[in-house]
């Protein structure tokens, strides 16, 4: 009898859910790892504003080509009994419930059993040090994770995981933190986090030996911009022992009693909150 193939959709959305377009970079990288084909569109009408994300022109061949903003699905083959769904779009303007019921007809008619979204945000981090990464599932939240406790403005993606829960998906929620202090440029050290952290998730093992070289170009990067600044310099130390005392911590209580490790680095990350 032979095993049945699990499905998952991996969802990202350019704009506020991604910051230095780290989530749809990982995204990217599995569309261009692997034999990716189109298999589904969701109409751009009603759904974007055209002056927040405008259609693009592009010139193929010498023809000049309209390309407007919509939501694509590609079929990833990842083994012979585990497939991605992936779902690439930029974060919809308009009707958000109804853009989300589309999506999931869309995951139920291909067959789709868990649903994971990717995000990335600006944080006091610093890239001399692992990402902070956030791993939500239905029933288990990590101790990185701040979901249970968070209450504020939210993205496509929450919006998403709430309806896919409604409709019976199992979902997981994955957010890499970025340094606010690089600008919006491409983050490769983020887009490696997430797709080191799906790897586990998934239980496979992805190419990515091209995005680790580009990350250590881009940490060199990031620490030339840092000895250029005083400020930027004092910041980023500030960080890095921050970071170092709350490993620290854990680690103390990983050895005397692995129950209190959890406990102290979140009353630890609550107490730099304050500053």
């Amino acid at each position: 009898m032979s095993e049945e193939r699990e499905t998952v959709m991996l969802a990202a959305f350019s704009g506020w859910n991604d910051a230095c377009q780290a989530a749809t970079n990982a995204i990217h990288q599995l569309i261009d790892a692997y034999d990716a084909r189109e298999v589904q569109h969701i109409s751009c009408e009603g759904y974007y504003d055209y002056q927040v994300s405008r259609p693009t022109l592009c010139r193929v061949n010498g023809h000049a080509r309209i390309v407007w903003p919509q939501t694509t699905f590609y079929d990833i083959p990842l083994s012979p009994t585990k497939h991605c769904l992936v779902m690439l779009a930029p974060e919809p303007n308009y009707r958000w419930r109804e853009y989300c019921r589309e999506s999931l007809h869309i995951a139920e008619e291909l067959g789709v059993n868990r649903i994971i979204t990717l995000g990335s945000m600006f944080a006091d981090c610093v890239h001399t040090r692992p990402l902070p990464i956030g791993v939500c599932d239905d029933m288990d939240c990590n101790s990185e994770c701040d979901c249970g406790e968070y209450n504020g403005p939210v993205g496509i993606t929450t919006i998403l995981e709430a309806m896919a829960r409604d409709h019976s998906f199992a979902g997981t929620s994955i957010w890499v933190s970025v340094p606010q202090y690089m600008g919006n440029d491409d983050c490769p050290m983020g887009t490696l986090a997430l797709l080191n952290t799906l790897e586990r998730k998934l239980g496979t093992t992805f190419e990515t030996a091209g995005l680790a070289k580009e990350t250590q170009e881009w940490q060199a990067k990031a620490s030339m911009l840092v000895r250029c600044s005083n400020q930027l310099e004092d910041y980023v130390h500030h960080l890095e022992e921050d970071w170092d005392k709350a490993k620290q911590a854990k680690d103390e209580a990983s050895a005397e009693d692995p129950r209190k490790a959890d406990q102290l680095v979140h009353e630890a990350e609550e107490f730099l909150k304050r500053f």
